[in-house]
């Protein structure tokens, strides 16, 4: 079994975005970084943590993340914005 196999889709999405540099503090879910940081993926300070050599060859392994067209983005956000209104509508 893999490390990416061990991985839940949060932490995936966590060591993406370290190995992307959208690291920002406070824009990443800590516990995901302290199971990253146990399996030896990331390191670095707290405020700025960086891939290790596994955790590139993990984050090479990974699925690339589902691209969205505009008009699936388009869509999903009129679809939202329907069923709020229509929530709204139903209120007493």
């Amino acid at each position: 079994m893999t490390q990416t196999a061990l991985l839940t889709t949060s932490e995936q999405i966590t060591l993406r975005r370290v190995a992307y540099g959208q690291a920002l503090p406070g824009t990443l879910q800590a516990q995901d970084l302290k199971r990253l940081r146990t399996l030896g993926l990331i390191d670095g300070p707290p405020q700025a943590p960086t891939v290790t050599a596994d955790g590139q060859r993990c984050f090479e392994t990974l699925s690339p993340p589902v691209a969205l067209s505009d008009t699936t983005v388009e869509q999903a956000l009129t679809d939202m914005l329907r069923s709020l209104r229509q929530g709204r509508n139903r209120r007493p």
